[in-house]
This record gives C-alpha cells, sequence and structure tokens, in this order.
C-alpha cells in the first residue's frame, strides 16, 4: 500500500505538470503536444486503474451532498478526457497521423479546444478537493513548524495572493469564451515567455484548487 501510495503520488504530479505544459501548446509545438498529451492520457488511464475502488464503491453508502459533487466532477472529468483523446486523435499528425481519418477536423478542433479547457479546470477542482492530503503530508513533513501560527500564515497569505493572481489571468486570458465557445480561436502572446504563461495557468489552477478545497470543506459537514 505504501508503493502504491508513492506511485499515485507521482503519478498525480506528473499530470499536473503535464496539464500546465498541453495548455501551452502554441508555445511548445504540435509534435510536442501530440506526445505530452499522449503520456497524459496514459497516465489518466493508470490513475483510474489505480483508483479502481473508487468506482466500484459507487453503489454503496449514502451520497451526501459532497458525494454527489465529488462524483460528478469525476465523471465530467472522464467525459472531457475521453473527448479530448478522440478529437485529438482525429487532429493528430505525428503520434496516430498514420491512421486513415478523413473529414471532421472542424468539429475535432472545437471539440478539442472545449474540452481541454473544461478539463483544466475539472482537473484543477478535482486536486483542490483531494487537497487535503496534500496538506497532511506536508504538516507531517514540516513536523511541529507546520503547525505552527507563523508558518500557518505564511501559507494562507500565499494561497490567497496566488488565487488572486490566478483570478486575474483568468479574466486577463478570457479562458470562459474558450469554454463557452464563444470564441473559437484562441489567443496567445508570442511574445509572452514560456515560464510566463506556466506561472499564470498554474496560478489559475491553484484558483480553482483552493475554491474547491475550501468548498469542499463546508460541504463535508452538510448531509
Amino acid at each position: 500500500m505504501f508503493v502504491q501510495g508513492r506511485i499515485k503520488t507521482i503519478i498525480d504530479i506528473a499530470m499536473s505538470v503535464l496539464l500546465l505544459f498541453l495548455m501551452a501548446y502554441m508555445l511548445t509545438g504540435q509534435k510536442v503536444h501530440e506526445w505530452m498529451g499522449t503520456a497524459m492520457l496514459v497516465l489518466f488511464l493508470l490513475h483510474n486503474i489505480l483508483n479502481c475502488r473508487w468506482y466500484m464503491g459507487l453503489i454503496k453508502g449514502k451520497y451526501s451532498l459532497y458525494r454527489i459533487m465529488h462524483t460528478a466532477v469525476n465523471f465530467a472529468l472522464l467525459a472531457a478526457m475521453i473527448g479530448i483523446a478522440v478529437s485529438g486523435t482525429i487532429l493528430s499528425q505525428f503520434v496516430v497521423g498514420f491512421l486513415p481519418i478523413h473529414g471532421g477536423m472542424f468539429f475535432a478542433r472545437k471539440t478539442h479546444m472545449l474540452c481541454s479547457y473544461w478539463a483544466f479546470l475539472l482537473m484543477s477542482v478535482h486536486l483542490g478537493m483531494h487537497w487535503g492530503i496534500v496538506v497532511r503530508k506536508i504538516e507531517n513533513l514540516a513536523g511541529k513548524a507546520g503547525r505552527g501560527v507563523v508558518w500557518n500564515n505564511i501559507l494562507r497569505l500565499t494561497v490567497i495572493a496566488t488565487a488572486c493572481y490566478g483570478a486575474y489571468a483568468f479574466i486577463k486570458n478570457n479562458l470562459l469564451s474558450y469554454m463557452l465557445l464563444q470564441n473559437l480561436f484562441v489567443f496567445f502572446d508570442p511574445d509572452q515567455p514560456l515560464y510566463a504563461f506556466l506561472a499564470e495557468y498554474a496560478a489559475m489552477m491553484a484558483m480553482w484548487a483552493c475554491a474547491a478545497y475550501y468548498g469542499a470543506k463546508r460541504y463535508k459537514t452538510q448531509p
């Protein structure tokens, strides 16, 4: 169980990092994007296999408000990932470009964009709903210092500042227009360095994860 837990942690970290780079499609190039997307799909499948007990437990027990929300997020994320995989296969020019797929490119591009931005949000929310485990691990590693008032205040201020920057980046990059298909063409600033792009998306991920974490803490106490 200890080894499996370590493997799960490594997979989750790798998926979080890959997610950020996948959103930087225009800055990394299509070939790199496709191979990273393939790696993400493999990791996503492994993540689900390692957490198969969750699926087996769906018909057991009562459904509290939190459990309903958690289940809805997980299945919405699963649907988004399936949409990304199917549309990505149609659009592929490198990884599976040899497949005799003709037509449907416009619909595939639209589907890929829609599912990608929703997957980004949902994966961030999914991460936030499990963030309590991460917090406990950090506290255990930090020992008494990790439970001190000073440490907690520094951590809270850092989280608040990052979440605020994430909200600014969300509005600045107009992500809502892509999620609602109001804009079918994603704008990238060609002069923006990759590290700056990744910082903005990491902040947005932190914003949604933070909202989900504190929302989960509230709704876990409700029947």
